[in-house]
């Protein structure tokens, strides 16, 4: 691994645990604030997520704003008019800092609403070079209510197609506490849990990064131990999910995608996401589905260094099993373990959850197209993926289509 140059940055301090939120009015001070304001979306406000927040504020002295609750429905585009009521709002009551109570839509309002309340809401029309943020924002707290995909903690904020792309947009503090997760459905769980599952594997092996390789064994073990077992204990009729461990569970792949969004923002390449989010417009996958039925793939072809994807088997499997397994058979049986994850996902979901490109709808026929439509389809600003030919995606997506590991080296 080489370790000679690199940069690691972490903006995002992290609270966890019960009574994490008990802190917040202690670190929005340190930041200079009084006066927050909280945006939420329909989930939230009916599961009654605001009402242990705003008790942390009780005997704060603090005043705390509530916004109108957001739809967070599927639709990734973010109403303008909804933004412009939030930032009169905002400048009109005198408030100082943000905070964003849920997951996905919320996060990308709040990230929006910060450039505007802070740069002016001219920022946001910029189009080129004039969409970068080169200064701090506003204090920016983030809340989940559940598990998301990352992209809450990255350095991204996307507004109906247009993205900004500055380390100042990450969340100054992420507040993790069981009291205010509520219980996504299972689909949610497994497209953020496969997202974030793919996102640490691939950086933890193709990244020359060692702090962000620690902080990828970190959340790859959090998944491992907590995504199959809380997906299990949803879809599993007969069973009745012991509500300590279930919480239990969410708290602990809450943290998992907050730390993914800090990888996301430290390391850029990764192939099998931009792959992912391309394939999911083609087929039946979403993202993450997407994402982890390539990834086997990518990591086989574009490896460079198989003791890298060798050392994998450590945070997938733990110290035992990497200690008893001879070097040489490590890097099989790490593609191996993340098949293994996804036959073990179809099996829970009673066949629903695609195992291969196959599944998805994808056949042999429709791989040259989709090669084609990867080379004039641009990734975003931030997420530019490596460079690789023609040939070597075909061998990603022919490969992924029916689970077949690569034998054969790097096709140049």
């Amino acid at each position: 691994m080489n370790t000679g140059n690199f940069t690691f940055l972490c903006r995002t301090k992290t609270g966890f645990g019960m009574n994490a939120l008990e802190h917040l009015p202690f670190d929005l001070s340190c930041m200079g604030s009084q006066k927050p304001l909280v945006l939420l979306d329909n989930n939230a406000q009916l599961k009654g997520c605001a009402k242990p927040l705003i008790r942390a504020f009780k005997e704060s002295g603090m005043t705390l704003g509530l916004c109108p609750p957001i739809d967070g429905g599927t639709d990734p585009n973010i109403d303008l008019k909804t933004l412009k009521n939030f930032y009169g709002i905002y400048i009109d009551k005198g408030f100082d800092s943000i905070i964003a109570l849920g997951t996905g839509k919320v996060a990308d309002m709040a990230k929006a609403l910060n450039i505007a309340v802070t740069l002016g809401p001219d920022t946001l029309k910029a189009t080129g070079e004039k969409t970068q943020i080169t200064q701090p924002l506003t204090p920016f707290i983030y809340i989940p209510t559940g598990m998301g995909t990352g992209m809450e903690t990255d350095k991204i904020a996307r507004l109906n197609g247009k993205t900004f792309n500055s380390p100042f947009l990450a969340p100054d503090l992420a507040i993790i506490d069981p009291e205010i997760l509520i219980q996504d459905t299972s689909d949610t769980i497994i497209n953020a849990g496969l997202t974030c599952l793919a996102t640490c594997c691939e950086a933890h092996v193709l990244s020359d990064n060692p702090p962000a390789r620690a902080y990828c064994a970190t959340g790859i073990g959090l998944i491992i131990k907590n995504f199959l077992p809380l997906v299990q204990s949803i879809l599993t009729p007969e069973v009745t999910p012991d509500k300590k461990t279930t919480k239990r569970y969410q708290t602990n792949l809450a943290q998992a995608s907050v730390i993914t969004g800090i990888i996301l923002a430290n390391c850029k390449g990764l192939l099998s996401i931009q792959l992912g989010r391309h394939l999911a417009k083609d087929s039946t996958a979403t993202p993450g589905q997407a994402m982890t039925i390539l990834l086997p793939a990518v990591l086989d072809l574009i490896t460079a260094n198989k003791s890298d994807l060798g050392n994998l088997i450590l945070p997938l499997s733990g110290l035992d099993e990497f200690s008893s397994v001879p070097i040489s058979q490590r890097p099989a049986l790490a593609i191996q373990k993340i098949r293994s994850l996804l036959n073990k996902l179809y099996q829970i979901c009673l066949g629903t959850i695609p195992r291969t490109l196959s599944d998805t709808g994808v056949d042999r026929e429709s791989i040259d197209a989709l090669v084609q439509s990867l080379s004039s389809d641009p990734p975003p600003p931030g997420t530019d993926i490596k460079t690789i030919n023609l040939k070597q995606a075909k061998t990603i997506l022919t490969h992924a289509l029916d689970g077949q590991p690569l034998n054969q080296a790097y096709l140049n």
